[in-house]
C-alpha cells in the first residue's frame, strides 16, 4: 500500500500567533492523520508552542479550542478526529478580557 501524503493548513490566532511568528503553518502528514498527529507535529515544526498546545500528558488543554473546518473537535471525535487533505484546523488560545 502506497503512502501519500496530504497538507493540512493549521490557523493560529491571537497569542499562538504571536508565539509563532505567522498566522498559517503547512503541517504535511501521511493519509490517515489525526488532530493529534497534526498538533504533534506543529510542536515539532513550533516547539515554542509546546507548552500552550499540549500538556504535560500530550493531552490538549480545555482551554485551549481547536476546530476542524470550523468545527469544534470537542462535536466531533475529540483529539482522534481525523483530518482530511485540504482540512483548515484552527487553534484558538483561552481568551481574556471583558468588563471587570
Amino acid at each position: 500500500m502506497k503512502l501519500t501524503s496530504n497538507v493540512t493548513v493549521v490557523r493560529l490566532h491571537a497569542s499562538l500567533r504571536e508565539l509563532a511568528g505567522q498566522r498559517d503553518i503547512e503541517v504535511t502528514l501521511p493519509d490517515g492523520a489525526i488532530v493529534r498527529d497534526v498538533l504533534n507535529r506543529l510542536v515539532e515544526l513550533r516547539p515554542v508552542l509546546a507548552d500552550r498546545l499540549l500538556d504535560e500528558d500530550g493531552n490538549i488543554p480545555p482551554c485551549i479550542n481547536v476546530f476542524v473546518n470550523g468545527r469544534d473537535i470537542r462535536d466531533l471525535s475529540g483529539p482522534d478526529s481525523p483530518v482530511m487533505p485540504d482540512d483548515e484546523l484552527t487553534i484558538l488560545p483561552p481568551a481574556a478580557g471583558g468588563r471587570a
